[in-house]
């Protein structure tokens, strides 16, 4: 044999045995692995959903108003508790009953809301406690008969609608509530024109109560529990 020949394979064979392997492909990324990566996805905050709403807002034919520009409350207004409630300065005005079995009687409106409806409402509590509230579609002129709306409820602490019971384990209560400042005037609306309550202050989105067996009572009224509040320029519409 040529020995060049035999030199030649020689060093081919050496080339091929000192050359590296390709390196593998690389692997896929394991399901798990990829699904971990992604940034889980937060749950639809319903209150957000329904605070978009701007429906009943606007329109509607005024039904009702009250200024309280005269004497007694007696017109047009049942008192639950006599002499808790007067019009002093333009303004109905809640006294504090002393006896807490006598507190939330209310006082409440003699003509019935319109089933679809916008009512507004001027509100202010002197107390630190804030604790200001009203109650609509009430099935009686009567507490916890409808749905209440509070704001700085409890000491100034909680802001909620309740369903018939002011401690019942569905009310919905707002998350970093705002509190009553003593002496402010508020401007209230509140709106329902299906079967969700929706509340608002100086035209701002506060709560709303989505209610698939909804109350569908007649009633309203102004009440109070042991705080210094006051309520004025009040306007139903009928949407």
């Amino acid at each position: 044999m040529n020995l060049s020949r035999i030199s030649c394979a020689l060093a081919a064979g050496l080339l091929l045995a000192c050359t590296p392997p390709e390196p593998p492909p690389p692997r896929p990324p394991h399901p798990k692995a990829a699904a971990a990566a992604e940034p889980p996805v937060a749950p639809e905050d319903p209150q957000a959903k329904l605070a978009a709403r701007k429906d009943g807002l606007t329109g509607g034919q005024l039904v009702f108003e009250d200024h309280f520009d005269r004497a007694e409350p007696a017109e047009n207004w049942t008192v639950g508790h006599p002499g808790e409630w007067t019009i002093e300065d333009g303004w109905l005005h809640a006294h504090v009953v002393a006896n807490p079995d006598e507190r939330n009687a209310g006082v409440w409106l003699t003509r019935p809301l319109p089933e679809k409806t916008r009512i507004t409402f001027k509100a202010m509590s002197k107390s630190a406690s804030g604790d200001t509230k009203c109650e609509v579609f009430g099935e009686l002129p009567k507490h916890e008969s409808g749905y209440s709306v509070i704001f700085g409820g409890w000491n100034n602490t909680i802001n909620t609608i309740t369903r018939k019971g002011e401690h019942e384990q569905k009310r919905v209560v707002q998350s970093d509530p705002p509190k009553v400042v003593p002496g402010r005037v508020y401007t209230w609306t509140v709106v329902r024109t299906d079967d969700v309550v929706r509340w608002y202050i100086d035209g701002k989105f506060m709560l709303a109560y989505a209610d698939s067996e909804a109350v569908k009572g007649h009633a309203f009224g102004f009440n109070n529990w042991a705080s210094d509040v006051r309520f004025d320029d009040l306007q139903v519409f009928a949407l």
